[in-house]
């Protein structure tokens, strides 16, 4: 019993530690950031999503030689894959000052970084934030 006790006061004592080890990454959060920060983290996003670019190609590539999948189902994935993460030719320090201006508007700070980057991809792919399309997507992240 006395074991028992004391695992669970070192558990009771030891989570608020554990819970704030990581930070809610949201548009507070972002504000905290220093521009430096702002530019190595979405550059280590985007670093992440054309990894994830490469993985599905190396996957598909895989499945079509060993004949799972024909070429053409590969490639159709891929394309759609891509039309999702496609920002052209926009720069790190343009998708930092897109997320600057979405968490300027105080509404905006409670949406997590990653939605906050979904938002600003299909902006960069040509939606306005005025668009039905994007207030609905706004709203639903506000409400997470």
């Amino acid at each position: 019993m006395r074991k028992l006790s004391i695992a669970v006061l070192t558990i009771f004592f030891l989570l608020p530690v554990f819970s704030n080890a990581q930070p809610q990454r949201d548009g507070k959060w972002w504000k905290k950031l220093d521009q430096n920060a702002k530019i190595y983290f979405v550059a280590g996003f985007w670093n992440g999503v054309t990894w994830g670019d490469d993985v599905l190609a190396d996957a598909l590539s895989n499945l079509e030689k060993n004949n799972v999948i024909n070429g053409d189902i590969a490639n159709a994935v891929m394309k759609k894959w891509t039309s999702y993460t496609n920002i052209g030719s926009t720069t790190v320090g343009d998708i930092v000052g897109r997320i600057d201006n979405l968490y300027s508007d105080i509404q905006n700070e409670t949406i997590n970084i990653s939605d906050a980057m979904t938002l600003v991809v299909l902006n960069i792919q040509g939606l306005s934030m005025s668009d039905q399309i994007m207030q609905q997507l706004l709203q639903s992240f506000r409400a997470k």
